[in-house]
């Protein structure tokens, strides 16, 4: 409007003086420009200032928002805070007397902790880089102590991940950080990965960030992690069941990230220093699937000082090598199936093998096609004699793996029960005989002889 104002006074003054008011008339526009220039660099200043003053603004309220949720979250556990409810869990005592309720109490205190979201993070952060922890099951007699660890350490092959009831505080917390989500919690989660010397917890965590994030997410922390403490384990002072079978755990973790540049070193460890089968490193063989380990397996079998359980499932996973342009498993295949060294259990197991297609899920219809293929022109090569139950089991097997090669279910299944059930006849007669007047004689070097033709 002053703009406009001055235009007009301007016109009016040329009609009465025209040379004077031409000359104040050109110098009120210069006036204007520089006025406008003044104010254009004069709403910069202010422009910058003002979004100065919005930034401290807003980091001063994200400073009140984040003290609200700290104090609402202290409101809805009642008035604890993240550190008052860690430093209570850490403080359970749990017997068989007060299992129940303190279960609950140990149930509230992690819900309660949840619900404090991000502001808990840090605290639980903290509290996991200083290495504690306590375990949430009732005292047992030294006695049940010491065979629950035995088993879990020298038994267990394939411990659990999923609880109803959280196992112990330090798992309660990575539960907790991976329902709160964010980065700061998944970078606390990667943290454990890399600091803690628990194959359980490497394990668990593993599991929990590829639910949250993909099948792929820190695969080599994850798999670093268990590399390193397979090759230079942490003896766990006090450690629990978990830790007894952290060895079995490690070897999970090479198997939920497909990991085979351990095949190597795991052969060196299939043995171990009892003389017996790593049945970790057992199923690792088998899960890879590939026939990578046939030569550690196969030495194993031909060392003559494996017990017959242990034959049964090196067995199981020297086969998967069958079909599959592997000489040597091809080769210990016709080995077990027709020299007397091997147990008719062993013979079963192998054979029984040529039907299993878990080893070769990771291929498409054609692949596995070919391999089952392979493998029945393999079995067709079997001589036994006519009176042989593994010649019987060889021809049902034969069968399967051609219906499956076909596409079709398999069409005789009361051949191949009747089958087992001469099976499980002839090889109970066996054992006893091995039991009865020849005490030192070889279950392996029993016959396989059966009354009859097979399928009578």
């Amino acid at each position: 409007m002053k703009r406009t104002f001055n235009l007009r006074n301007c016109f009016i003054g040329t009609i009465i003086v025209p040379a004077i008011l031409f000359v104040g008339c050109g110098k009120a526009l210069i006036d204007e420009a520089s006025t406008e220039a003044n104010q254009i660099e004069a709403l910069k200043k202010q422009a910058a200032s003002l979004k100065s003053k919005l930034a401290s603004t807003q980091s001063h309220i994200d400073n009140l928002r984040l003290e609200l949720n700290n104090r609402d979250a202290q409101d809805v556990s009642g008035g604890l805070s993240a550190t008052d409810i860690l430093d209570e869990l850490m403080e359970i005592k749990l017997t068989s007397g007060n299992r129940s309720r303190i279960l609950r109490r140990i149930n509230f205190l992690f819900e309660n902790l949840s619900q404090q979201g991000e502001v808990a993070v840090p605290h639980i952060r903290e509290f996991l880089n200083r290495m504690e922890d306590v375990d949430f099951s009732a005292p047992k007699s030294p006695k049940d102590e010491s065979n629950e660890l035995e088993y879990w350490r020298t038994r267990m092959v394939h411990g659990p991940l999923d609880f109803e009831q959280t196992p112990s505080l330090r798992i309660g917390l990575i539960d907790i950080l991976a329902e709160v989500g964010g980065k700061k919690a998944e970078e606390a989660l990667a943290e454990v990965l890399s600091s803690t010397g628990r194959g359980f917890e490497i394990a668990y965590t593993a599991k929990k960030l590829q639910k949250w994030i993909g099948k792929d997410a820190y695969r080599d922390e994850a798999l670093g992690a268990a590399h390193e403490l397979l090759g230079e384990p942490i003896d766990v002072a006090n450690g629990n069941k978990f830790d007894a079978a952290s060895r079995q755990y490690l070897f999970m973790v090479l198997e939920m990230y497909g990991d085979k540049t351990f095949v190597q070193t795991a052969q060196g460890q299939l043995i171990n220093e009892e003389g017996r089968i790593d049945r970790s490193v057992l199923r690792y063989f088998e899960k890879i699937g590939d026939g990578s380990a046939t030569d550690a397996v196969v030495q194993a079998m031909q060392s003559g000082q494996l017990r017959e359980s242990d034959m049964r499932e090196m067995a199981r996973v020297a086969v998967q090598g069958v079909g599959k342009n592997d000489v040597q498993a091809d080769s210990l295949f016709q080995d077990i199936m027709t020299s007397d060294q091997y147990s008719l259990d062993v013979k079963m197991e192998t054979i029984r093998s040529m039907d299993n297609a878990e080893d070769l899920t990771n291929m498409d219809k054609n692949e596995q096609a070919t391999v089952l293929q392979s493998r029945l022109a393999l079995m067709d090569t079997i001589q036994l004699g006519d009176d042989d139950i593994m010649t019987w089991a060889n021809e049902i097997y034969s069968g399967r793996v051609e219906a499956k090669i076909q596409g079709r279910g398999f069409d005789d299944e009361k051949a191949y029960d009747s089958m087992h059930d001469s099976f499980r006849k002839i090889n109970e007669q066996v054992r006893r005989e091995s039991r009865g007047g020849n005490p030192g004689a070889e279950v392996n070097n029993q016959p396989t002889i059966i009354r009859g033709n097979p399928g009578d």
